[in-house]
């Protein structure tokens, strides 16, 4: 199923700037670092690049063959094609998959949010003691309330689209925090609480009081987002020292980790961000290249086509020489 989206490029819960526990568990999964690397690049392009290309070409399809359907209607383009060229029993799986995406996707966010809400705030703060059982039992009803309360909210929206441009514009700003608490030492988890509540009043005031449609609600909130967990990461104590200590022990971060790599008489490593920053730059050219490069093959454009592969190609060997400079390859 056609996963949703916003302005034209597919959106999934995964990829936001800190990556999201989709893909964390795609790369925990994985045998070493090299294996997580390859997984998770491989994704990218079936994702970005393989996956689209079905859907535009029906929706190109959809324009020749119903070239007079209304303005806002243009989507209907889609059902139209598959109620006049898929036979019944493709038709029938094709109802199948929808059901099961759909369900699929609830049960996920059903498990998420309950886990959520069980394992960081009820085990943690309301009964620390609790039993198994007991969690279970509490992760039950919390999953029945969260249903409750969705399909609530459900009978209040109208349309999807508007629905995930919800989700965008109240997360945004929020990427930076995601990024940033790699390397940076200062950002605590008031930086993090307050870059998630700070867009929905950005949002709120954009919308209803400016009365701002996107994108200028959307750049507003980006930087109401950005002052205030500013603000609230200075307001605030820092993380404890020996959390701190630990997490740099471990991870040996870059960036502005300073005071605590001193704190353990450690030297200063050799830094890796820019090797990185070539690495994600060359990788994204790589998968944008990809993604043309297929539509230009599909429709005989073969002079781009090479242009674009050549491109891809020297994408993909400057990412895994800097890949290799920051050791990414090490079992």
């Amino acid at each position: 199923m056609p996963s949703q989206q916003y302005n034209g490029g597919p959106w999934y819960p995964g990829n936001e700037p800190g990556g999201g526990g989709y893909i964390a568990q795609r790369m925990m999964s994985t045998k070493n670092e090299k294996h997580a690397l390859y997984a998770t690049l491989f994704f990218q392009i079936g994702h970005y690049c393989i996956r689209p290309w079905p859907w535009i070409l029906v929706a190109l399809s959809a324009l020749v063959l119903y070239p007079n359907l209304a303005a806002g209607d243009e989507k209907l383009g889609f059902v139209m094609a598959m109620k006049d060229f898929l036979p019944p029993g493709l038709k029938g799986l094709l109802l199948v998959a929808f059901f099961a995406a759909y369900m699929s996707t609830i049960s996920t966010q059903l498990n998420w949010g309950a886990s959520y809400i069980i394992n960081d705030f009820y085990g943690r703060f309301i009964k620390p003691n609790a039993s198994q059982k007991q969690l279970v039992y509490a992760s039950r009803i919390t999953t029945l309330l969260l249903m409750l309360v969705s399909l609530a909210i459900t009978t209040q929206i109208t349309s999807i689209a508007a629905v995930w441009a919800f989700i965008m514009e109240t997360g945004a700003g929020l990427g930076l925090v995601l990024i940033l608490r790699w390397y940076w030492w200062r950002i605590n988890a008031w930086s993090e609480i307050a870059a998630t509540i700070a867009p929905f009043v950005g949002y709120g005031v954009a919308k209803f009081i400016l009365g701002w449609e996107f994108p200028d609600s959307f750049f507003l909130t980006v930087g109401f987002t950005t002052i205030v967990w500013i603000i609230a990461t200075y307001a605030t104590r820092p993380t404890p020292e020996s959390k701190l200590q630990a997490f740099y022990e471990r991870i040996q971060p870059d960036g502005a980790w300073a005071p605590v790599r001193k704190s353990l008489g450690l030297p200063k490593p050799k830094t890796k961000v820019y090797h990185l920053l070539v690495a994600w730059f060359s990788a994204v050219v790589m998968v944008y290249s990809t993604l043309f490069l297929i539509g230009d093959l599909i429709f005989q454009n073969y002079g781009r086509f090479f242009i674009f592969l050549a491109t891809a190609i020297l994408g993909l060997i400057v990412m895994v020489l800097m890949s290799k400079r920051v050791k990414f390859f090490e079992d």
